[in-house]
């Protein structure tokens, strides 16, 4: 069973909280680790932080996905997939025999590449082929998905509320433009933010962050439950495989022309009229932008 999550991603009937407590009831196979997840939340131990199945992807997306542009390493829907354009999987290994596109509903439309001039890259599909399609790439038809979205949805939701209750081990103070994340010079550090800090005109700086030091940012959304990010990030060059931006209330995000180094889960987004690249991966519930996507995807904290 694959999610149908709506790509405006607007609905506020239910709390993030209580909408991972109702996927963790009805996807019995993540039962038991979500559980240990939320039990180890309350002890408010660190303990690790993997982003499972979705981790071997550069984009993940619960539901509907259009108007992407250009995926650099593997993605795959939940829902519809439906975009003109785009390339996927440019940067995956010749020898990889996996697909670089995975998608559990229907495959409407898609008429730009797959994989690479060596990698001889394919897509599979569970629902329909659209007439859309461009008949010189290779899709293949599957009867079920290879990807269990409801399961995967229910790990990435707990392990998001996980996350934000795990106790801060850095402090986060603003100058101007200038947003500080002092450490406490750990190997895995983790700062609360709100969404103020995040907008396009300020940059991050660190201090008594090691080099090795995972850094892992708990991002709450405004009063509309939407974040405008656009937040200077050269610091985290050369860091980003294992940099985690947790926005874990979000319901709609604008990536304001960002360069973003480090991955994004954003369990119950809309990623919408953005620009910019992602390097790391991308969760989310769906997706309707032209922003791009690298390759390069988060390292599992041990």
């Amino acid at each position: 069973m694959t999610m149908n999550v709506s790509t405006h991603c607007r609905s506020k009937a239910n709390s993030p909280t209580c909408r991972v407590l109702g996927f963790v009831l009805r996807a019995g196979r993540s039962l038991g680790l979500a559980m240990g997840l939320l039990l180890t939340a309350t002890t408010g131990q660190a303990q690790q932080i993997d982003l499972g199945v979705a981790g071997q992807y550069a984009a993940f997306v619960f539901g509907n996905v259009s108007n992407i542009t250009n995926v650099d390493g593997r993605m795959a829907v939940g829902g519809i997939l439906n975009t003109v354009g785009g390339t996927v999987g440019g940067s995956v290994s010749y020898n990889d025999t996996n697909p670089v596109l995975v998608v559990a509903g229907n495959l409407t439309s898609y008429g730009g590449s797959l994989g690479n001039s060596q990698s001889n890259g394919y897509a599979v599909y569970a629902g329909t082929l659209g007439s859309k399609a461009a008949n010189y790439l290779d899709f293949r038809k599957v009867a079920i998905s290879p990807i269990d979205f409801d399961a995967e949805r229910t790990y990435l939701s707990v392990l998001s509320q996980q996350i934000r209750t795990t106790p801060a081990t850095g402090t986060v103070s603003q100058t101007y433009a200038r947003v500080t994340l002092t450490g406490s010079n750990k190997d895995i550090e983790i700062f609360n933010l709100t969404a103020d800090h995040v907008i396009n005109t300020h940059d991050f700086d660190l201090v008594n962050v090691k080099p090795s030091a995972y850094i892992i940012l708990n991002v709450a959304s405004d009063s509309q439950r939407t974040l405008k990010f656009g937040i200077t990030m050269t610091e985290f060059i050369n860091r980003h495989s294992k940099v985690l931006f947790n926005m874990y209330d979000t319901e709609l995000i604008n990536f304001n022309n960002a360069g973003v180094f480090g991955s994004i889960l954003a369990p119950y987004a809309c990623i919408k009229n953005s620009g910019g690249k992602i390097e790391g991966t991308i969760i989310a519930a769906s997706w309707d932008s032209g922003m791009a996507v690298g390759s390069t995807l988060f390292v599992p904290t041990n």
